[in-house]
């Protein structure tokens, strides 16, 4: 495949403003290193604030980017600056990328006796592969069903090799790096699912048992203060009942599984990573059998975990007996929502057995609203599907679950139908309006759609909603324009307005946008290159304000930021036609910092 054209505009549109001036900044400031590019997979290394650097993968495709991750933390919309700093690495320099081939191209050539040599070579060298492959060729497959029962002390070593991966990082390095460890212990728990799926429920339960003892343990050496391993932990439960009620138990299993479960958790829950684990224990307890609602258990009373007893509780007993049991005190049995979901493990046992009568009861009797009408929908059960839906569901968000699976199913007209209905429900309506939007427009109902996109308005306003509605309201905007621009002032993001007013060529309104209280410098900086050729005297003002309380601060980090202001200065004075002034105020600059290297280097470029 050819690789598409990536543009400074594609990867703007992926990435906040800020995301971007700070990505741009640090791939000038050439903190982007190890740079490779396999088949469509392009990578990277970049240089991090908490951490020596992190790991950047962009995937790219026929339209473009498909998609892309860091090993940061950023958690907001868009690409962080890592990623915006690599994909400026390939725009402008793609012959610095070194070309890898990818596995397929790689291993095309070779016959069985070569594939084993090689791997007989990385083995010798890396002696951990070794677990790591026999547990990949254990897992069932299409292709391959597997001829002999799985040695759980395998994915026992490869877990335990994931959780130590860590070791050789200082603490302070290491902590970046949890999140990317959880995600390998991911990769194994859908290992165990793969067996699950076909029909393997023991295996499946023993690989998720030797999850929660190694990832629970691992919480004594590593930093997890973020909550991102013992999110992981706590997260098992299902999963854990999944297995735990596919399979058929005596008693005494029951009660054995039970004791080993409700160790596991006690020692998770004194670390506060119990999560949704106690539905393990119900399903272990309980089975398939009804349990009232006030017994669903909500957490142990209080601990009674004893550090000296810690290896012991880890030891597998053969033997166990009823004196290993926790007390029943010990646990609050207490029917409160959050702790886990049996209904929705039992629920998700019954599709992938295709107990569908079964399934169908269950939701009805538990009221699962949403599931039923989405089951409904693949047993193509249309208008009953319509029907139930407009009935039950109770928020847009499950309409639009409905609708998109109607959608997936080319029935557009039952899809609009639910999505139109779930406009008048509770709750967040911009996810619904903005799928809904589109949808209808392509079927010829400007009208309708113009209301899908009024409703995501209020909850996620963007200039491009602005500019639909704009369009979509025709002969009727001069009378509708106020209701929006009413809608746009009540957000708290102010940059929205900021940018419709410049989109109007409206330069004071957005002026007084960004002198309001509290607004972000995201927004100043929006309105500054909005204005500067239409009220220069203004970014000259702004800019030298900013700039000069960013250099007045002795924090390097700022003065990149400064340096931009200066630039937009230097922009402004320009089209004054006041270049002398500008020179007088950078010499004087320079003269007053003089003892700050790291601005003096950012102030030499301008």
């Amino acid at each position: 495949m050819a690789l598409p054209r990536i543009t400074e505009s594609i990867i703007r549109a992926g990435a906040t403003p800020e995301s971007f001036r700070r990505g741009e900044e640090y791939y000038q400031d050439g903190m982007v290193s190890n740079t490779a590019i396999q088949g469509t997979l392009l990578s990277g290394e970049c240089a991090g604030t908490y951490a020596p650097y992190y790991r950047v993968q962009v995937e790219l495709d026929e339209a473009g980017i498909a998609g892309a991750s860091c090993t940061c933390l950023y958690e907001y919309s868009g690409y962080c600056k890592h990623i915006v700093a690599l994909l400026l690495a390939y725009l402008h320099h793609p012959k610095t990328f070194a070309a890898r081939k990818a596995p397929a191209e790689l291993l095309t050539d070779l016959d069985h006796d070569d594939l084993v040599a090689i791997l007989t070579r990385l083995v010798q060298e890396q002696p951990e592969l070794s677990d790591r492959i026999e547990a990949l060729t254990s897992v069932p497959s299409k292709s391959r069903k597997r001829r002999k029962k799985v040695n759980i002390e395998v994915y026992r070593r490869h877990i335990i090799g994931i959780v130590h991966s860590l070791d050789g990082m200082r603490m302070s390095e290491a902590y970046w790096h949890v999140g990317g460890l959880a995600n390998q212990l991911r990769e194994v728990q859908q290992s165990a699912v793969k067996f699950l799926d076909a029909g393997d429920a023991e295996t499946a339960l023993e690989i998720l048992l030797v999850l929660l003892e190694e990832a629970s343990r691992a919480i004594e050496y590593i930093d997890d203060s973020n909550g991102e391993l013992g999110g992981y932990v706590g997260d098992l439960g299902t999963s854990l009942a999944e297995a735990i009620l596919s399979l058929e138990l005596s008693q005494v299993e029951r009660a054995k599984l039970t004791g080993r479960l409700e160790k596991l958790i006690r020692y998770a829950g004194d670390y506060g990573m119990e999560g949704n684990l106690y539905i393990a224990v119900q399903a272990a307890k309980f089975g398939w059998d009804e349990i009232s609602k006030e017994m669903a258990p909500l957490r142990r009373a209080e601990s009674t975990f004893d550090e000296d007893d810690e290896a012991e509780d880890w030891e597998e007993d053969e033997d166990w007996d009823e004196e290993d049991k926790l007390d029943s005190s010990e646990w609050d049995w207490q029917g409160v929502a959050g702790f886990g979901d049996l209904t929705e493990a039992k629920l998700n046992v019954l599709e992938r057995q295709g107990r569908t009568e079964e399934y169908l009861a269950l939701c009805k009797r538990e009221e699962r609203h949403l599931r039923y009408a989405l089951k409904l929908c693949d047993l193509k059960q249309v208008a009953d599907a319509v029907k139930y839906a407009k009935k039950h569901l109770t928020s847009a968000e499950e309409t639009l679950q409905v609708a998109q699976r109607l959608r997936e199913k080319r029935l557009v007209v039952e899809a609009i139908e639910v999505g139109e209905h779930g406009l008048k429900l509770m709750g967040p309506k911009a996810g619904l309006g903005e799928w809904l939007g589109p949808v209808e427009e392509a079927q010829g109902r400007t009208k309708q759609a113009l209301a899908a996109w009024l409703a995501a308005l209020p909850e996620h306003p963007t200039l491009g909603t602005y500019k639909t509605i704009k369009r979509l309201a025709e002969s009727g905007w001069k009378r509708l324009r106020p209701e929006v621009m009413a809608k746009l002032r009540k957000s708290y993001d102010k940059q929205v307005l900021a940018e419709v007013f410049l989109l109007e060529e409206e330069w004071d309104e957005a002026i007084k946008v960004a002198e309001g209280r509290e607004v972000w410098y995201p927004v100043v900086e929006t309105v500054a290159d909005g204005v500067i050729r239409h009220r220069p005297e203004w970014v000259v003002r702004v800019s030298l304000k900013h700039a000069e309380r960013l250099m007045t601060e002795v924090k390097s980090k700022n003065y990149p930021i400064a340096a931009a202001w200066l630039k937009r200065a230097k922009q402004a004075y320009k089209l004054l036609g006041k270049m002398d002034e500008w020179k007088s105020y950078l010499a004087k600059t320079k003269e007053k910092y003089k003892r700050r290297p790291a601005l003096q280097a950012q102030l030499a470029r301008l």
